[in-house]
């Protein structure tokens, strides 16, 4: 196909329920000069069958063994075509204009390295929106900074930057991509190193991707967050920070993380968050919508239970 404006990457294991619905949200995009790669990593249902019976010549298919999601992500960026490359997880919607409001960002100014918005979160079983956004957590500095070195402080301190990001397909060949030896926050390292290599971030304002919570997610286990956040934190070259409070912030963020580990580490070498994770997923402590979704979201997908 001729060069498309955005190429949006999809790295997919076992998504055979989610994966159409995913992909359906790309290409019902207000800028549709794009196209959708979709890398299943090593799927052992029919995530493959499922992407290849999507009748648009939009939509890309490739497989590779099971070999993580960065190495995934990678993959799609290798054989990308788009000036642009977005991010969407196999399980997660954009909203409809979200490439188009990316691209305004992208143009900003001529040093923007990625462009990134919020998310709603929704509840894969009852259709439910949560009020908190899927960052809010985090929290995200409104308005964003506009000064790369403001930025990069913020970040240093926390991620508040959602995965679904865009970013110019030079500006990941200059950083080199996702990092595959990372088995998580992957996409926060990626980030970091974009600031570092001297670009600048967009705020798309507001939440123009839909986040879903489901049982199948993986559960996680802090002490294997908390090690590749450790790794993320040491890959970073403290004589590139650009100024001696970026350099303070990384040495405090490092041994912050170490205490943490330690921490951690003294309940066991694994620490589940299964009773957490369903205590979320049951709604305990959360507030919804009450009377349905917010407009938007009713309009692009009017029953969330369906997608």
């Amino acid at each position: 196909m001729a060069s498309p404006r955005f190429s949006v990457v999809i790295a997919a294991f076992n998504a055979a329920g989610t994966v159409a619905s995913a992909v359906g949200s790309a290409l019902a995009q207000t800028q549709p000069d794009l196209e959708v790669i979709v890398v299943d990593d090593g799927s052992s249902d029919r995530t493959s069958d499922v992407v290849a019976g999507i009748d648009d010549p939009r939509v890309r298919l490739i497989g590779q063994p099971n070999r993580g999601t960065a190495a995934a992500r990678n993959a799609g960026i290798a054989i990308a075509l788009g000036t642009y490359v977005a991010f969407l997880d196999s399980d997660d919607l954009f909203l409809p204009g979200y490439l188009e409001l990316s691209e305004r960002a992208l143009g900003s100014a001529p040093d923007v390295g990625f462009a990134y918005t919020d998310a709603y979160v929704f509840d894969d079983t009852s259709g439910r929106v949560r009020r908190r956004s899927a960052m809010a957590r985090n929290r995200p500095p409104v308005p964003a900074p506009t000064d790369r070195d403001q930025f990069l402080l913020a970040l240093l301190e926390r991620n508040f930057v959602f995965v679904a990001a865009v970013v110019p397909r030079d500006v990941l060949g200059a950083v080199g991509g996702f990092d595959e030896s990372l088995h998580a926050i992957e996409d926060y390292d990626l980030w970091l190193r974009i600031l570092l290599h001297g670009y600048r971030a967009a705020w798309v304002e507001g939440q123009h991707v839909l986040y879903r919570r489901h049982p199948g997610q993986l559960s996680r286990n802090l002490v294997r967050m908390a090690d590749t956040l450790r790794a993320v934190y040491d890959h970073l070259p403290m004589d590139e920070m650009p100024t001696d409070a970026h350099r303070a912030l990384l040495a405090r963020r490092r041994a912050e993380v170490r205490r943490d580990l330690k921490r951690l580490s003294r309940f066991g070498r694994l620490v589940p968050l299964g009773l957490v994770a369903a205590l979320k997923r049951a709604g305990v402590g959360e507030a919804w919508y009450d009377a349905g979704a917010p407009a938007n979201v009713v309009a692009a997908f009017p029953d969330l239970t369906a997608v």
